[in-house]
């Protein structure tokens, strides 16, 4: 008895189903094969929730994307590897060393949001000692005046928000003692009370409070005129832009539909608390009680605030002179 015809063996014949098939069950390791590494740095912040969506929720997979993650102390920190080809995509804010970097020729560029500051979202703030508020001896910024500061890096957006709070009561950001540590030796020196306050980003600003260590003092949604601030960004390197273009689309479609998700969930659900929980190590309560943080769900970073941040770098000695904010950006990846 003859095996009954198909539609797919009348029109192909056996052998061409044949190699249909045997091509068709080759596909998953060729797709594999062609999987392109991209070397990113982050400083492990509750805005990182988006790339951390897009890995766990596999969209950078889909888009043939594999990250290769390096943690740094500060984005300031990551510069020399943009430079030096160590890294594609920087992870963090932007600041005096990124824009002069660009005055100065550099082709890095900031290519989508990665978090602000808005009514509500306070994220990145300034913390207090915590006894020293008890005690009185701190009730207001101007009484900081003096005091160890601590600061990611200099001339960061940190810089720009603590100056801003500073000018508020009449002072400058030179009339406090300024010291730059990232975040965990922000939280041993909070400890060993080497510093006074800091302007420090969440979720590490909910784990000094939960040690009892520091308060939350001022959000710079108290601060009149400051918000929205753009924060962090997404940067990446000229090269990557240049030379690997498709890979770059890629990872930013994958990256938008991440932020996507995180704006859909919002910031109390159980599964964002999780992503954030595996990255940055921390527990799901401090990052319960951390401030969140708001995201574009277009990718779109806010150019005002990031104009008012070179203006205010220039004027305070960070920046030599002014850049166009337009030679600072490339929004052409967020379709």
């Amino acid at each position: 008895m003859r095996p009954k015809k198909t539609w797919m063996t009348t029109r192909m014949g056996p052998w061409r189903l044949f190699f249909l098939t045997a091509a068709m069950a080759i596909l998953p390791s060729a797709a594999l094969a062609q999987e392109e590494v991209v070397k990113l740095g982050h400083i492990r912040a509750i805005s990182d929730v988006g790339i951390y969506a897009a890995i766990e929720k596999g969209y950078f997979k889909e888009q043939g994307v594999r990250n290769e993650i390096t943690a740094f102390a500060s984005a300031a920190r990551m510069l020399p590897a943009l430079v030096a080809g160590e890294l594609e995509i920087s992870v963090g804010t932007a600041g005096a060393g990124l824009f002069n970097s660009i005055a100065e020729g550099a082709p890095f560029r900031i290519v989508a949001d990665k978090g602000q500051v808005r009514a509500g979202t306070g994220y990145t703030h300034l913390a207090v000692r915590k006894e020293l508020v008890d005690s009185g001896q701190v009730k207001g910024v101007k009484d900081l005046k003096g005091r160890r500061v601590a600061l990611l890096a200099k001339g960061a957006i940190h810089a720009y928000m603590l100056g801003k709070m500073a000018e508020e009561v009449g002072l400058k950001i030179t009339d406090f003692d300024l010291v730059y540590l990232g975040a965990p030796e922000q939280m041993a020196a909070f400890e060993t009370k080497a510093v006074d306050a800091s302007i420090i980003v969440e979720p590490w600003a909910a784990r000094l409070e939960e040690r009892g260590l520091t308060v939350r003092f001022r959000l710079p949604e108290q601060v009149k005129g400051l918000v929205p601030v753009q924060i962090a960004g997404i940067i990446y390197s000229g090269k990557f832009m240049k030379e690997r273009r498709s890979v770059a689309q890629r990872w930013m479609n994958a990256y938008i539909r991440g932020a996507r998700f995180y704006v859909e969930r919002g910031p109390k659900d159980e599964e964002v608390i999780a992503l954030i929980e595996k990255y940055t190590k921390l527990p799901a309560k401090v990052i319960k009680a951390a401030i969140p943080h708001y995201q574009d769900p277009q990718g779109r970073p806010n150019l005002e605030s990031l104009t008012d941040q070179i203006a205010w770098l220039t004027a305070n000695g960070y920046m030599k002179a002014p850049i166009p904010i337009e030679k600072t950006v490339d929004l052409s990846f967020l379709k």
